[in-house]
Order: structure tokens, then C-alpha cells, then sequence
């Protein structure tokens, strides 16, 4: 099945209805999430996934149809994981799924030398534009703060520019694979020398009862010792919230000011329609 459609001629029937229903769905999610403090609301999740399962079943295509399930099924365990540990909103996951059901391979017009699930394209192109965001916005913002960097970090550059020395000379080189390595690598070394300044720029002390399901506390910069006796959680639920309250847990960090993620989704999905061809080396 797998190698039928990665390697055949397989396109998506419905492609044009398809493209508008994902394109409709990830903008109002968007919209929720820049304008409705990042909550965008269950039953839109709930819905949007339950019509993108609906339209890959009106435009049936065995093989194609149960490439979706299995990718979407994939993509939201490891999202999940994510989600767990604080790193992935659970409304991300639900549209990364979703359009995966809607669009699981790119569209026609998108020229690829073989299919591949559009997803994992626009995932890269969406990564790569929030590792320059938060580069530039929040690397603006340390420096208003005339935040300290730990400098040490930046020996990592050595092995990056040996790495780029060999690739640049190599006859796999790609300019595109080598803008979009040089953006995650600045960025990683970016977040490991501002790790403390970003925790403290991007969180504040809150009292247990403004919590709200699916906050995520910025452990790093909570003390220890509480952080152990309460057993605090990176990720809150009800529940937990719930036990915090009865144990009369002082305040705690929450990170409030997280960058919404679900508009670099939007933009990613329109620069995969149009470019993903060159993240291929064929």
C-alpha cells in the first residue's frame, strides 16, 4: 500500500474541495488562536476532524484513504508525546491531523518528482518559520532586556561551520536543505544561550486559582523542592488543578506568553502547495 502511493500514479479525487475545506478549517483555528487567547474551542477540533475524516470517505480511494489513517494516526502519537510534555498545543495536534486526513498527498500542480505525504512538508516549512520568528521577535526582546547569554554555547558553531565547509562542497549540497539546517541549528544554539531569559520572559506567577486546563508551568524556574513535594506536573489538567488547590499550593509559574503556532501551520501549508519540489533532491 505504502510504496502504491508513494511511487504510483495516485491523485487525490476532490483535490480542489479538499485544499478549500483545509485551507477553511486552519484559518478559522488561526483566528482562535490569535484573537481567543490561543483557545480554540473542542467542538471546532472535534468537528473539523470528524469533516476531514467525512471528505476522504465521500472521495474514496482504498489505498489513498488508509494512507491517511495510518499517517494521521502516527503523526498524532508522536504529537501527543509532545503535547504531554508542554512542547505542542492539543488543538495543533487535532489540525495536523486533520488536514493530513484532508490532503495526504500534495496536489497536482505542486509537481513532485514522487508522492510523499503533504504534511510532513508543511511541517518542515512551518518549523523552519517559527524557528525565525522566535529568533527575531523574542531575540529583540532579550536584547530591550539587555539579557545575558551564556556564551559557551556558542562553541557550537565550530562543528557548524565544519559541517557547512563539507556539505557546501559536497554533491548532495542544496541551498534550500542548507538555508533551512543553518535556521534550526541558529535557533537551537539561540534557545540553549537565552534558555533562562526566554523561561522568565515568556512565563509569570500565578495563583493556583487562575490555572486553567492544558496551562503548562514553567518548571525550570519554579523551586525545586516545591515542584517535588506537590509532585507539580508539566502539563495541567482539571484534575490536577483540582489537587493543587486542595493542597494549597502556592503560586506557580505558567508560561502565558507561548507564541501561537497554528498561524505558521497556515503559512506553511501555503508554501508546501507551491514549493515543496524543492525540498527534493531529485
Amino acid at each position: 500500500m505504502l510504496e502504491e502511493v508513494i511511487f504510483g500514479q495516485i491523485t487525490m479525487p476532490g483535490e480542489i474541495f479538499r485544499i478549500l475545506v483545509a485551507f477553511l478549517g486552519t484559518l478559522v483555528a488561526t483566528y482562535y488562536d490569535l484573537y481567543n487567547k490561543k483557545n480554540v474551542p473542542d467542538n471546532f477540533l472535534y468537528g473539523f476532524l470528524a469533516v476531514a475524516f467525512l471528505v476522504n470517505l465521500v472521495f474514496y480511494e482504498e489505498n489513498l484513504f488508509l494512507f491517511s489513517i495510518v499517517i494521521a494516526a502516527f503523526l498524532s502519537a508522536i504529537g501527543y508525546v509532545f503535547y504531554r510534555v508542554g512542547q505542542l498545543g492539543g488543538a495543533d495536534v487535532f489540525i495536523l491531523a486533520s488536514i493530513m486526513l484532508l490532503l495526504p498527498l500534495h496536489p497536482s500542480f505542486a509537481a513532485m518528482a514522487f508522492n510523499m505525504p503533504f504534511i510532513f512538508s508543511v511541517i518542515v516549512f512551518s518549523g523552519v518559520l517559527f524557528a525565525l520568528y522566535v529568533m527575531i521577535y523574542f531575540g529583540w526582546k532579550l536584547y530591550e532586556t539587555e539579557a545575558k547569554a551564556k556564551l559557551v554555547y556558542g562553541l557550537l558553531l565550530i562543528p557548524y561551520f565544519l559541517f557547512a565547509y563539507v556539505y557546501v562542497n559536497s554533491f548532495l549540497f542544496s541551498p534550500i536543505y542548507f538555508a533551512f539546517i543553518t535556521v534550526l541549528l541558529f535557533s537551537t544554539i539561540f534557545f540553549m544561550m537565552f534558555k533562562e531569559s526566554l523561561t522568565t520572559l515568556l512565563s509569570e506567577e500565578l495563583p493556583v486559582t487562575q490555572l486553567e486546563p492544558e496551562d503548562v508551568l514553567a518548571l525550570e524556574i519554579m523551586n525545586k523542592d516545591m515542584v517535588e513535594r506537590y509532585k507539580l506536573p508539566r502539563l495541567l489538567t482539571l484534575a490536577e488543578i483540582e489537587r493543587l488547590k486542595e493542597s494549597k499550593v502556592p503560586d506557580v509559574y505558567v508560561y502565558t506568553k507561548l507564541p501561537p503556532f497554528i498561524p505558521f501551520i497556515l503559512a506553511g501549508m501555503l508554501l508546501a502547495m507551491f514549493f515543496a519540489r524543492h525540498l527534493l533532491l531529485v
